[in-house]
């Protein structure tokens, strides 16, 4: 029976490769794009094109209520950060009042993902290894993280992403500079690159995690534009299935973290899909696929067997005619997008 997907943030890194996972899922269905803008790329990855209200629209809810039900949607996939908070809240009464399986964590999971301060407490709760973190608009405390670990140390917003807005801290001087009463930097300790960092996508059930792949990655513009698997990079599985298990996502989370006295340290975790997504495809598991069949079909996720190897991401292109374009932008949706792809080599087979 086909099954009617709906992929938000279709103009995202993070919805495009959800997109582009489900196109190659082995299971019959229509795949509907949604985002704010006409221009975003993933809407030429699906079969049914819709513009949205931005998150921040006091109509959005009422625009995804509009489209799973005149559509019925069967499942709804997050491809923005921003989304993950209002659809966490409103995932129950989806499921109930349209039968509609938005595969998003609960609120108290994505608060906690969200904002690196509480990821660190959440961690040091657990006994887990843990940045060393404090807030930047409290002065004692600044004092007290620089006396007990020196520096560098790292400032960074609580709730940033792709590594923007992180200044590393050289002095004493540089730390007082950030102090503010209302300042929203987490400054953490520094966790050196010697040996590489890290990105874990996980897949949590009922608090067993049944699916995991750790990569080694390079990053540029805060994004991973290497990916490495070797025998070496799941070695680190098993410091990271017990934080997967208590954390206890409702199916996807991330986890990215620098080695420390050999074990893993967390710095950040994605309540979601994540930019990595689709490249543990290219090693073995689509995440994606998996956790479709298991939500609407029942079929058991199975740990995947992974390949080793490296990943080198690369740019391609679409053209889309004046008319394609013009007819999403003038009716806010498109049935049955159709652009030219053009790949890395620009030679179509």
């Amino acid at each position: 029976m086909k099954k009617n997907i709906l992929v938000t943030g279709a103009g995202a890194l993070l919805g495009q490769g959800i997109l582009r996972l489900l196109q190659v899922s082995d299971f019959d269905k229509k795949i509907f794009t949604a985002d704010p803008d006409p221009r975003s790329t993933g809407h030429w990855l699906g079969d049914y094109a819709i513009t949205i209200p931005k998150v921040s629209d006091a109509t959005y809810i009422d625009a995804i209520k509009k489209i799973v039900d005149e559509h019925k949607i069967d499942a709804l996939l997050v491809g923005t950060d921003v989304e993950l908070p209002i659809l966490a809240k409103y995932k129950k009464e989806f499921l109930e009042n349209y039968n509609c399986k938005i595969i998003v964590s609960d609120e108290e999971v994505i608060n906690i993902a969200n904002d690196k301060f509480l990821t660190a407490e959440f961690l040091q709760k657990n006994e887990f290894p843990f940045p060393l973190s404090v807030m930047a608009n409290d002065k004692n405390k600044l004092e007290g993280i620089a006396e007990k670990l020196g520096f560098p140390l790292f400032a960074k917003p609580f709730d940033g992403a792709r590594s923007l807005g992180i200044k590393k801290i050289e002095s004493h001087d540089e730390l007082m500079e950030i102090y503010d009463p209302n300042s929203n930097l987490v400054v953490q300790q520094f966790l050196p690159e010697n040996e590489g960092e890290f990105t874990c996508g996980c897949v949590v059930i009922e608090g067993e995690c049944v699916a995991i792949v750790t990569l080694k990655r390079d990053l540029r513009d805060g994004n991973t534009y290497r990916a490495y698997r070797d025998d070496k990079t799941s070695e680190y599985d098993k410091f990271i299935i017990p934080i997967a298990e208590k954390l206890n996502p409702d199916g996807p989370v991330n986890f990215q973290f620098r080695i420390s006295d050999g074990k893993p340290v967390i710095f950040e975790i994605n309540g979601r899909f994540s930019g990595t997504t689709p490249l543990r495809h290219f090693f073995g598991f689509n995440e994606v696929e998996a956790l479709l069949k298991y939500y609407l079909y029942n079929e058991k996720i199975q740990m995947p067997q992974l390949k080793n190897g490296v990943v080198l991401r690369t740019w391609s292109d679409l053209f889309i005619s004046e008319q394609e374009f013009s007819k999403l932008n003038d009716e806010k949706y498109l049935d049955q997008p159709t652009a030219i792809f053009h790949n890395f080599t620009l030679i179509n087979d």
